[in-house]
């Protein structure tokens, strides 16, 4: 009775890891029930000597765990409310998804169901997102393109990994299969460059193709890059009827904004990344707390008059982290980081190391621009996938 109790317990355990990395893509709605199912049957399944035996053994993980602990021990000397404090703490539990789904995620089988499984709805939220651009789904023009279940932001991050994980299959695949990986990687570059506006998923994916083309053909092929941006900035020159994204808007948008007038997207996000960096300044080793950003920024925007005095985070991971935890957060972030890059080349299976690398690109430069490990949706994508793919570690063992 105990041998079936357990067994159905730590199968639905893995399903619902699966489920999880399918809602990556879908409304919040379900990735919330997915993640709140998956912790309470990790909880009851068990075996909690061998949980704790994987994840002890598994330095990228624990890195994990270390990052989510300086966070909560900064709450503790945070100048915002307690209630804040433990609402931003919650944010970060995501955190923790790593070492628990690194603790139960044994069966190769399901790592692979996992990874299909967000690849399945990526592919999906493409069709739809053609079918909307077709006019034969009905789509509310809110400026943002003709995004699906997410904002453009968080549509386009997901779309440029699942285009390089789509790349690698075609590049592992033979006839019309490998075609349809192929096409299907076109059609996803095309979505995120003309049919979704979100400028960090265009930024995420240009990085993702160049580090794809040195896995495969060395850094050999970064002269022929050179070349392609110079024919690109050319063309852009000579034809103003040339294609362009919502990323070539980013220097006017810069050359435009009046902190007190006239205000840009980017402006604005230059102006928050200034005033961080003069928080950042007056409590540089251990930082200001965690979700002490607001009410510091407040303060300085009364004081210096600025027009935006609400910031609730400056849409860069590496700046709100050294804000909260100081330069010693920001040394576990990256650290944090460099861990999982390492653990990539001991992961159980070639595919599998390169996604998560592709992984770790994504998140790392879409932080540059927004907050990814406090946001919800790109949290819980960075955090699912990474626990899935590090649970595949071999320690001492390079995987090639």
């Amino acid at each position: 009775m105990k041998n079936n109790y357990l067994e159905f317990t730590q199968n639905t355990t893995l399903w619902l890891i699966v489920f999880a990395s399918f809602s990556i893509a879908l409304p919040t709605t379900f990735m919330s029930i997915a993640t709140v199912l998956f912790m309470i049957f990790w909880a009851i399944s068990g075996d909690y000597k061998i949980k704790f035996e994987r994840i002890s053994s598994n330095p990228a993980a624990l890195a994990s765990i270390a990052l989510f602990g300086l966070y909560a021990v900064a709450t503790l000397y945070s100048s915002a409310p307690w209630d804040h404090r433990l609402s931003f703490l919650g944010k970060y539990q995501k955190l923790l998804f790593i070492p628990l789904i690194v603790s139960v995620m044994y069966s190769e089988k399901f790592r692979q169901y996992a990874m299909n499984a967000f690849l399945l709805s990526m592919i999906m939220v493409l069709i739809i997102s053609y079918l909307k651009w077709l006019g034969l789904v009905p789509h509310h023009d809110i400026n943002q393109g003709y995004m699906v279940f997410k904002g453009r932001i968080a549509h386009n991050i997901f779309m440029s990994f699942a285009m390089f994980l789509m790349m690698h299959r075609a590049l592992k695949s033979a006839g019309s299969i490998r075609l349809t990986w192929i096409i299907l990687s076109i059609l996803a570059g095309l979505n995120i460059l003309f049919l979704v506006n979100g400028r960090t998923g265009q930024i995420t994916m240009m990085v993702l193709i160049v580090w794809f083309t040195i896995e495969v053909w060395g850094k050999k092929s970064l002269k022929y890059w050179f070349g392609l941006v110079l024919i690109g900035m050319v063309l852009h020159q000579m034809m103003p009827g040339f294609p362009h994204s919502r990323l070539m808007d980013t220097k006017q948008e810069l050359a435009d904004h009046q902190p007190n007038g006239n205000q840009t997207s980017a402006g604005l996000r230059m102006e928050m990344y200034k005033n961080t960096i003069t928080l950042i300044k007056d409590h540089p080793f251990f930082g200001g707390g965690t979700a002490s950003l607001e009410s510091e920024y407040e303060i300085l925007a009364k004081n210096k008059n600025f027009t935006l005095t609400r910031v609730a985070n400056p849409h860069n991971q590496f700046l709100l982290t050294t804000q909260e935890l100081g330069i010693l957060g920001l040394t576990m972030l990256v650290l944090m980081w460099l861990s999982h890059w390492k653990a990539s080349y001991q992961i159980s299976t070639a595919q599998n190391n390169s996604a998560l690398r592709g992984l770790i690109l994504t998140i790392v430069i879409g932080s540059l621009f927004n907050s990814l490990l406090l946001d919800a949706s790109e949290g819980k994508f960075y955090c699912v996938l990474a626990g899935i793919l590090l649970s595949g570690y071999k320690p001492n063992q390079a995987i090639g």
